[in-house]
C-alpha cells in the first residue's frame, strides 16, 4: 500500500535507437522501446500514461504509452532538428525546439493547432524545460551566443536570464519544490544551477561530457557522452556520485518518472479551453487564445483562416498574411513527390493538388487525412467541381470535386496549358 502511495522513481532515459527505465537504487534495466532511429529528447505525461520523444534522424516526434503500445506520429512535417521537448502536463500542449528551423513551437499533444512560438533572436535551441505552474518556459541556445532563456509559455515577456560562462549548454530541469534551475554545459564539462530568475548561480559538479539532467528530492542524475553511463550525486553538495548504470549505447535525455515531477496545478483555461477557438496558453497569472500559424486571431478568443498556400515540390505550405512572424507552416501530406499546382475548397475543407511525377490530382483535408487520387488545378467553390489543365494532353478537364463524372471541356487549340482561375460568381 506504501509502495502505491508513493511509487518508486523510475529513470526514463532516451538511448538513440531505444527508450529504457532504470531504477536508480536497483539499477533494474527495462525497454520500453526498441527499433527507434534516432531518439534524443523525450518527456511523459504522468496522469495520461504517455511518453513523447523526438527523432532526428526521421525528423519526427512521436507519442506511445507508457508501456510501449500504441506507437503514433505527433509531428511528422517541417521539423529539421527537433533536440529537445517538453510536456505541459496541466494544460495538455506540447513544446518542443529546433535547432535546424531555429524555431520553438507548441501544439495540442495529438499535434494539432501547432504553433510557432519564439523564432526572433534565436539559432540553436536546444534544452527545454516548463514551468506550468507558473507558466514559464525555460530553454538554453547554443548559438554563437549561448544562453538561457525564459518566457511566458504564451511566448511573452522573454528575458535572458544567463549568458555568460556559457557553451554547451545541452541540458535543462526544473526543481518545483526548491524553486531552482539546474543545466550541464559539455564544453565547461559541469553542472550548474541558479534560482528561476537566474540568480545565485553556481557550479554543483565538474564532469566529463554531461548531456542531460533531472532531478528528484536530494538527488540529480544526468547521462554522460564520455563515459556512455548514467550519474547522480547529492544536489547540494555535488558529491556521493554514483555510477547508476554504464555500457549504455548512447544516452540522451533523462527524466525522472513519478508524480511529484508533475505536481498539481490550477489549468488556467479550465474545462472550456478558455472559451479560445483554438490555442489556449497559460501566462503568469492568466492565460492567452491565441492561434496556429496560418490563421488570424479576429478578436481575444477566436481565430479564422487567411494565408497563402504554396507548393514547394515536396511538400506544401502555407503562409498567414496577418501574422508577425509571417512563418510557413507545413501542411501534413503524405508522398507528395513533386506538388504544381494547389487549390483548396474552404466550404469542406479541402486541399487539393497536382503531382506530375505520379501523374495524379490529390485531395486530403487540412490534417493530411483522407488522401485521393496535371499541372494547373482550380476549385469552384459554388458548383463543387474541379478544373484542371493537362500539358501532356493538351486538355482542361472538370468534374465534381469527389472526381466523379470527369469531361473534357477543352481539348482544341490548346499547347500545353498551365495555370487555370475560375470566376464562379461570373460563370
Amino acid at each position: 500500500i506504501l509502495e502505491a502511495i508513493c511509487p518508486e522513481p523510475v529513470l526514463l532515459f532516451a538511448n538513440r535507437i531505444d527508450i529504457r527505465q532504470v531504477l536508480p537504487h536497483r539499477s533494474e534495466y527495462t525497454l520500453l522501446l526498441n527499433n527507434l532511429e534516432n531518439a534524443i529528447a523525450l518527456d511523459f505525461h504522468h496522469s495520461q500514461e504517455l511518453v513523447f520523444w523526438s527523432d532526428v534522424t526521421l525528423d519526427r516526434i512521436m507519442k506511445a504509452n507508457l508501456n510501449g503500445s500504441n506507437v503514433e506520429e505527433v509531428i511528422s512535417t517541417g521539423l529539421e532538428s527537433p533536440g529537445g521537448l517538453a510536456i505541459d502536463w496541466i494544460h495538455d500542449k506540447l513544446y518542443w525546439t529546433d535547432s535546424g528551423t531555429s524555431r520553438i513551437e507548441v501544439a495540442n499533444l495529438d499535434g494539432t493547432h501547432r504553433k510557432v512560438l519564439l523564432w526572433q533572436n534565436m539559432e540553436k535551441p536546444r534544452a527545454i524545460a516548463l514551468h506550468p505552474i507558473e507558466g514559464k518556459i525555460y530553454w538554453t541556445d547554443w548559438g554563437n551566443t549561448p544562453r538561457i532563456e525564459y518566457a511566458n509559455m504564451d511566448g511573452s515577456n522573454r528575458r535572458v536570464i544567463a549568458d555568460t560562462h556559457l557553451f554547451w549548454p545541452n541540458g535543462l530541469t526544473i526543481d518545483y519544490a526548491s524553486r531552482r534551475i539546474y543545466w550541464v554545459d559539455a564544453k565547461h564539462h559541469v553542472i550548474e544551477r541558479a534560482d528561476l530568475d537566474g540568480r545565485n548561480r553556481k557550479a554543483v559538479i565538474s564532469l566529463p561530457h554531461p548531456f542531460a539532467i533531472t532531478v528528484f528530492e536530494d538527488s540529480l542524475y544526468w547521462t554522460d557522452w564520455h563515459t556512455k553511463s548514467i550519474n547522480s550525486a547529492n544536489k547540494f553538495t555535488g558529491k556521493n556520485q554514483e555510477v547508476i548504470r554504464n555500457k549504455l549505447h548512447f544516452p540522451m535525455d533523462i527524466h525522472t518518472l513519478h508524480p511529484q515531477r508533475q505536481p498539481a496545478g490550477q489549468n488556467r483555461c479550465g474545462s472550456n479551453n478558455g472559451g479560445c477557438s483554438h490555442l489556449c496558453l497559460p501566462s503568469n497569472k492568466t492565460y492567452t487564445c491565441t492561434c496556429p500559424t496560418g490563421f488570424k486571431k479576429v478578436d481575444n478568443y477566436m481565430c479564422l483562416d487567411k494565408f497563402l498556400l504554396f507548393a514547394r515540390r515536396t511538400d506544401i505550405r502555407r503562409i498567414s498574411f496577418d501574422t508577425e512572424d509571417m512563418s510557413d507552416d507545413v501542411i501534413p501530406l503524405a508522398d507528395v513527390r513533386n506538388a504544381v499546382a494547389v487549390d483548396w475548397d474552404d466550404k469542406d475543407g479541402y486541399i487539393y493538388w497536382t503531382d506530375v511525377t505520379t501523374d495524379s490530382i490529390n485531395r486530403a483535408l487540412w490534417n493530411g487525412t483522407n488522401l485521393e487520387s496535371p499541372a494547373g488545378l482550380a476549385i469552384d467553390w459554388v458548383t463543387n467541381k474541379l478544373y484542371w489543365t493537362d500539358a501532356g494532353t493538351d486538355r482542361i478537364e472538370v468534374s465534381n470535386a469527389d472526381g466523379s463524372m470527369r469531361t473534357v471541356l477543352i481539348w482544341e487549340n490548346l499547347d500545353r496549358p498551365r495555370d487555370i482561375v475560375v470566376d464562379p460568381t461570373g460563370g
